[in-house]
């Protein structure tokens, strides 16, 4: 019918879906689209959200400082937006991935205490949490916190095991993976992350199945047993095919 805020909606939203399948310049079309229609008509939240998931693409195509300077706008847009904590931490939660990306450890742990903090004083959102935990573990994995990634990837298994959503498996045996290989227990290791591969291409997610795939001949390469070289050389090629196809779009 034309009604921007309807066309905004649409375009934030099938921006998400095509950016999980695997059709990324047409997500970063439609996402664009969508910023610019949610200014045009002055709705911060949408805004900020839209751009969340721009920047979210952006750092997966390894486009890191142009996807900070999005975050960065969002959380000006979000600052005065309705739905104001949900937007800033899943924003946060984002900075934290992006920061953690660029090796900068110290500024994924600062982006992760704001959007913790911003949870813990405006309630609980599983949408937000399936941002924030598996941020946390990482980023308490490179701190050497072990003890305080355990915690949060419990909370992550606990929350997949009450929503009962493939995707939130998925999430949850690749974070008790990371921390597995942080722990020297590659065999964990590798069986989690064979799951949580094969639930993100169940639930049609490419990018996170490649990089599960990615752990995975990392792991082959550091156990060493039989046949481990061969199967490792063919997940880092399945990987690698998998990311040079998105990006291609």
């Amino acid at each position: 019918m034309g009604a921007p805020r309807a066309v905004a909606l649409c375009q934030c939203f099938n921006g998400a879906l095509e950016f999980q399948a695997g059709h990324w310049i047409e997500a970063e079309s439609v996402l664009r689209e969508s910023v610019k229609l949610y200014r045009e008509i002055g709705t911060a939240s949408g805004e900020a959200l839209a751009l969340q998931r721009l920047g979210t693409l952006l750092t997966a195509r390894g486009q890191l400082e142009e996807a900070m300077s999005l975050f960065e706008e969002g959380v000006i847009a979000a600052e005065r937006a309705i739905m104001r904590a949900h937007c800033l931490t899943r924003l946060y939660a984002s900075m934290t991935r992006n920061r953690l990306t660029a090796g900068e450890t110290d500024a994924a742990e600062h982006y992760l205490a704001l959007g913790l903090a911003m949870s813990e004083r405006h309630g609980h959102c599983a949408t937000c949490h399936a941002l924030l935990y598996p941020a946390a573990v990482s980023v308490d994995i490179a701190r050497g916190l072990l003890a305080s990634a355990e915690g949060f990837c419990r909370q992550l298994e606990d929350a997949a095991k009450q929503y009962r959503s493939r995707a939130w498996v998925a999430m949850a045996r690749q974070a008790r993976g990371e921390l597995a290989i942080a722990h020297g227990d590659l065999e964990t290791a590798l069986a989690c992350y064979e799951e949580a591969s094969q639930a993100f291409k169940t639930t049609g997610n490419q990018y996170e199945s490649a990089r599960c795939l990615t752990a995975m001949a990392e792991i082959r390469r550091k156990r060493k047993s039989p046949g481990d070289a061969k199967i490792a050389k063919s997940e880092a090629a399945e990987a690698g095919l998998i990311l040079e196809r998105l990006n291609a779009g």
